[in-house]
């Protein structure tokens, strides 16, 4: 693919994330998360790892529905995926979207909270929105894959994440339609919320140490 052009390249938004190429061959559209316009030291570092890693979560969630077939890695540094067509959830905002958009999101992570698979880190631009209403799931790169034989601390830490998935969907839920964002976190489970609020507190110390102002994110 390396000779081919790609149709669309999506920049990463920042130095450490991958870029989006589309390709189209033997009819098919191909997405390739590519590190390779990173640095050096990203690409044979994070590069690596990440692409390795998400080729593995992929694995283990294969067959799942609402998500990207996986093609398997191209190099070190770089994945193929099946283009998934929609518009993420980021360029949705101020568009209100009903209570079914999100249980199909909620049915795709409980999917992978069953095949032992949890995000961590879903995100408003890893949530894809067809025309025809379908919905997808495209980042595996920082998912936790139980395994068939974890321990205590693994199991612990997958709940921790699995946890934080619900936060990130009820939070994503409440901005949409238009709901209380605390109240939509209260509502997943105590432990949860109470897990959520220490992080934003840590997150507000630190931007105020980097002088910078406290963001929303999802």
């Amino acid at each position: 693919m390396a000779a081919t052009a790609p149709l669309v390249r999506l920049t990463g938004r920042n130095w450490t994330k991958a870029d989006v190429l589309r390709y189209r061959l033997d009819g098919r559209d191909i997405a390739v998360k590519d590190y390779a316009a990173r640095p050096f030291l990203v690409r044979q570092t994070i590069g690596r790892l990440l692409t390795r890693h998400e080729q593995a979560a992929y694995r283990a969630a294969r067959g799942l529905p609402g998500l990207p077939d996986c093609y398997g890695r191209v190099g070190a540094c770089a994945l193929a995926l099946r283009w998934v067509e929609g518009r993420p959830l980021a360029d949705l905002r101020g568009e209100p979207l009903d209570d079914a958009l999100f249980d199909r999101v909620a049915t795709i992570l409980a999917r992978l909270h069953d095949r032992g698979i949890a995000l961590g880190d879903l995100h408003h631009r890893d949530v894809l929105v067809g025309r025809d209403g379908s919905v997808h799931v495209v980042d595996l790169a920082t998912a936790l894959v139980l395994g068939a034989r974890p321990g205590r601390l693994r199991r612990a830490v997958f709940a921790r994440l699995r946890d934080q998935d619900l936060v990130a969907l009820a939070r994503l839920r409440a901005r949409w339609t238009g709901r209380d964002e605390d109240e939509a976190v209260a509502a997943v489970g105590s432990a949860a919320a109470a897990w959520h609020a220490r992080g934003r507190r840590l997150r507000r110390l630190w931007d105020r140490l980097r002088g910078r102002r406290g963001r929303g994110t999802s």
